[in-house]
């Protein structure tokens, strides 16, 4: 239905679209008119499936929304349609703002495709253009960057001949023409997943007194050459707005999945925990709303630090820190000397993570001996009462959070999907680190409680959703060859994960079986919803086959039935057979032991997929664990407003999901004076 049509009139109702319509929704949609044509309530709309009355108010989210709920058919062909008309538009956008002379053909590269497109006199220049712009993309630089004089003359000394482009260009062409093409790509990459999880980085632009959420998409991925693999994508980057937070961003989530046609893989979301994002996951029904564990983590260090008599102490631990400047300074080096110890400065942790304040309090302790005999020596340090018991507070201190930098490590080294680590980590972290000992200090039993209280109540069992939640880590964890003895679990328990793995595989099998008919070949890389049109003409095929042959149907039941037992016996003895190979060791890859088993695993790796596609954190592991989150916020807060969404996309696009922002200090480093002396 395009522009004024009228559609099908029922109850009474002569509907039309709206007399500017662009979505393909309102072929669903339309307004009721009076006798003349004219619009009778702008305010209110119909259903042309249902002829249900819905409020309107400026968008079509609300009519997608509809649509998905109660008419999945509809929906199917809306999304198919939907897709097709963004391709189409995409390409329209590219054609007029490309540049390429007749007859070259893009190449597979970026480089290489930018290069032929920039209608410049010599390589040279073109080459330069290229750089400048990947400099822009892949650095999230400010546009702005090509007028800043220092720019300039840089661009000069390279070469005095070359002219940068204006900013004009880079906003009107150059910038929508690589992000179009990146999009093609992502939306390409997408086409062939068959489940997704999905997570929500909340930021702020404290420039632009902005917040922001980057909506990312991950998948594990099957080829027969390269074997399994991860995917991870940015969709969008899109404002949260103050008023209706929570309904705001439900909105933009669903029109984002609607958008990338990935509504019906979505397996789960990765959070922060924000109580928006929660309630929007919560809204648009998704599986499974996973904690963030880097986020609870650093919740749980932060509630920690904030106990009195440990926050006195770390205050204390920073004072002593500044006090060894000069001249101290030069009194502590002497000592180290002496003692010979190595000849590190101290470090300090104001602003930073609870990782930084572990260096702070290693540092002190590496340097006690010195620390100590420079304060004994010291007039100006007798303010400082640093006894006995304060070094055993530290040493506390540093055993507790010791482990969980070694967790950090883990996941931030790991190139493969993490979510199976966190059932095995957090019964580590509860039952060994933070389990109170005999000899324990108040102080340290108290921190061990308030950490153990947050993980706790994060990944409790107490509600339905959080069942949910754990019900998905061990099966999760179960499926990766390293943990699947699952130890700490009862055998009820174990029993019920196993249950849950064949109910999935047989819901995949089952699939298979139902949808074979209508294919040569099962493929999942299907983009689209099961049609449910499909189905009328198998059950007539069926009817046909019984009025042919009387004993058919009687034969046809006994096949079904026969074929559910051997779907249910093929499970078991794939899953048997997964329980009797080799135990992979805790360093091994995963997804490689996959791989080279896969053969043997027709079903088990696609539940997998659905399973292993929902990161255990809501953000790359370096941005939670390294001064790597520090340096993108940073590079973020530059970003004018109107190019939030195009940058960030490309900044995340054409990098590696792995690959941590270039950090000129690490926890080791010259922050409060972490260099060595020397």
């Amino acid at each position: 239905m395009e522009g004024k049509t009228s559609g099908p009139s029922c109850s009474g109702l002569n509907l039309v679209a709206h007399p500017r319509a662009k979505s393909k929704v309102w072929k669903y949609f339309g307004f009721d008119t009076d006798a003349d044509g004219c619009i009778l309530h702008w305010k209110r709309i119909y259903c042309r499936v249902c002829m249900s009355q819905i409020a309107y108010s400026g968008n079509t989210s609300n009519l997608s929304y509809h649509l998905e709920k109660n008419h999945p058919v509809e929906f199917s062909e809306f999304v198919k349609s939907n897709t097709d008309q963004m391709r189409e538009a995409f390409a329209t956008a590219y054609s007029k703002i490309k540049m390429e002379p007749a007859g070259v053909h893009v190449q597979p590269t970026h480089d290489s495709t930018l290069r032929q497109s920039f209608n410049y006199e010599n390589r040279r220049h073109n080459d330069l253009t290229v750089a400048v712009l990947n400099f822009i993309c892949e650095g999230l630089c400010p546009v702005s960057v090509v007028e800043e004089p220092t720019f300039k003359a840089l661009m000069s000394t390279v070469d005095p001949g070359y002219s940068l482009p204006s900013r004009s260009d880079l906003l009107g062409k150059m910038l929508p023409q690589m992000y179009c093409r990146t999009r093609d790509l992502v939306f390409g990459e997408l086409a062939g997943v068959v489940n997704c999880g999905i997570t929500t980085d909340l930021w702020q632009s404290q420039t632009q007194n902005r917040t922001y959420i980057s909506l990312s998409t991950h998948s594990v991925n099957y080829n027969t050459t390269s074997g399994f693999s991860m995917t991870n994508k940015c969709l969008k980057t899109f404002e949260v707005q103050e008023d209706n937070t929570a309904e705001n961003i439900t909105r933009a989530m669903y029109e984002a999945f609607v958008e990338w046609g990935i509504t019906h893989k979505v397996s789960g979301a990765t959070t922060n925990g924000s109580v928006d994002i929660v309630k929007a996951c919560s809204l648009l029904e998704l599986s499974v709303e996973m904690p963030c564990l880097g986020h609870s983590v650093n919740r749980a260090m932060d509630e920690a630090f904030q106990l009195p008599r440990v926050d006195a102490f770390l205050s204390c631990c920073r004072k002593l820190v500044d006090h060894f400047r000069e001249p101290a300074m030069y009194l502590l080096r002497e000592k180290q000397k002496q003692h010979g110890l190595p000849l590190h400065t101290l470090v300090t942790d104001r602003g930073r993570s609870w990782l930084a304040t572990l260096a702070m309090l290693q540092r002190l302790k590496e340097q006690q001996v010195a620390i100590t005999a420079t304060l004994v020596e010291n007039s100006s340090s007798h303010h400082f009462n640093f006894d006995s018991a304060d070094w055993a507070l530290m040493e506390g201190l540093i055993e507790v959070l010791q482990p969980f930098k070694v967790v950090a490590n883990m996941f931030t080294s790991c190139r493969y999907p993490t979510i199976s680590m966190v059932r095995p980590v957090l019964h580590m972290l509860l039952n060994t680190t933070l389990k109170a000992n005999e000899g324990d200090l108040k102080e340290i039993s108290m921190t061990k409680e308030v950490i153990s209280k947050v993980l706790s109540s994060t990944y409790s069992q107490n509600s339905q959703s959080s069942q949910e939640i754990a019900m998905f880590l061990n099966t999760a964890t179960f499926l990766d060859p390293r943990y699947k003895k699952l130890p700490f679990l009862s055998a009820q328990e174990c029993s019920k994960v196993e249950s849950n793995i064949i109910e999935e595989a047989k819901a995949i099998l089952e699939k298979q079986v139902v949808e074979r008919p209508c294919l040569d070949d099962f493929s999942l890389v299907s983009d689209e919803p099961p049609n449910k049109k499909l189905v009328p003409p198998r059950e007539s095929s069926t009817s046909s086959a019984t009025q042919d042959n009387p004993l058919a149907a009687i034969f046809c039941q006994s096949d079904s039935d026969q074929s559910q037992e051997e779907l249910h016996a093929q499970v078991v003895e794939e899953l048997s057979n997964y329980k009797s190979q080799r135990v992979l060791g805790l360093n091994e890859d995963p997804l490689l032991w996959w791989s080279s088993h896969a053969a043997l695993f027709p079903t088990l790796p696609k539940v997998l997929q659905k399973y292993w596609c929902v990161p255990a954190t809501s953000v790359p592991c370096h941005r939670l664990f390294s001064s790597s989150g520090t340096v993108l916020c940073g590079k973020r807060n530059r970003i004018s407003p109107v190019l939030v969404d195009q940058q960030v996309f490309l900044y995340e696009n054409l990098r590696s999901y792995y690959e941590p922002e270039h950090c000129e200090e690490d926890l080791e480093g010259t922050c409060g004076g972490g260099q060595s002396l020397d």
